[in-house]
């Protein structure tokens, strides 16, 4: 199972196009793992707000957070953000829906599989 190979322009045109559509109550910004952290670091430099690293207190006083990732096939880790962050009133986006399965420009030479892909290629 292969996957098509998400550009750094195409990823910045989508994620713009996501972001524009949201609150403007949003204080700070923050996205589970590797792919939600590349996400949330672009976010918060786009809407002039606070990276939280995933994990960390988000303090009250700025506003709401916003959780994102780059990419959602089934919505767990997204859910499991949003109730782990449940106090700050998240609102929970993902650039892309799968499938099909993407892949970014930073994983190109060497591309991610998901669990249930391993065991499909085996």
């Amino acid at each position: 199972m292969s996957a098509r190979i998400v550009s750094e322009s195409e990823f910045h045109a989508r994620l713009v196009e996501v972001l524009t559509v949201l609150p403007d109550d949003i204080g700070s910004v923050t996205g589970p793992g590797r792919s939600g952290a590349v996400a949330a670091a672009y976010a918060s430099h786009l809407l002039g707000v606070p990276f939280i690293p995933y994990g960390s207190p988000c303090p009250s006083h700025l506003g709401r957070l916003l959780i994102i990732d780059t990419a959602r096939e089934s919505g767990a880790t997204l859910r499991k953000a949003e109730r782990r962050y449940a106090e700050a009133s998240p609102i929970v986006v993902a650039c892309f829906e799968e499938p099909p399965r993407v892949a970014f420009w930073y994983e190109a030479g060497k591309p991610q599989r998901y669990r249930h892909e391993k065991a499909l290629a085996a």
